[in-house]
């Protein structure tokens, strides 16, 4: 599989479940929560409606590595994305993005003055696909050790993600 096709598998994982685990190095150390995002595939980028006062904001622009978890179990797919970050001041683009989910942590809406737009744009990424059947993998789990061979169960690469 070729990177572009490794990367768009990346990108429709992306798409398909939008909360993903986020991770950065904080001042206290390695921090992971779960965010809501949405993909913004013309400029790139991922967007997450956040607060200004939680830390994050600050923490995301001084950490050396952010990187998103993705795992789809049931597809036996699984990346991590390098990322990096920064802050966008615009108010109509957080209009477009925002979400019922987001006026739960934001009463007054888009135009709350503490709701900011995070966008982590990927950088590289690390994936594993494999095959889905939970048959296939038992095949070819036992064929690999009848022959005494390393089992074949997919793909695992380092990606460009620019």
């Amino acid at each position: 599989m070729s990177d572009a096709e490794l990367q768009e598998r990346i990108w429709t994982a992306l798409a398909a479940h939008p909360v993903y685990m986020v991770s950065l190095i904080g001042e206290d150390g390695l921090k992971t929560r779960p965010m809501a995002g949405e993909i913004d595939r013309d400029r790139h980028r991922i967007l997450f409606v956040t607060h200004r006062h939680t830390g994050i904001i600050g923490e995301a622009l001084r950490s050396p590595s952010i990187s998103i978890a993705i795992s789809h179990e049931d597809r036996n797919f699984y990346a991590a994305v390098a990322c990096t970050a920064s802050e966008i001041h615009d108010r109509q683009l957080l209009g477009r993005i925002w979400t019922p989910m987001a006026s739960a942590w934001f009463p007054q809406g888009p135009d709350d003055p503490d709701a900011t737009l995070l966008a982590l744009t990927p950088v590289s990424a690390e994936i594993w696909d494999g095959p889905s059947s939970s048959v296939l993998v038992a095949f070819k789990l036992a064929t690999a050790r009848i022959l005494g061979r390393t089992p074949d169960l997919g793909v695992n690469a380092t990606i460009d993600m620019r």
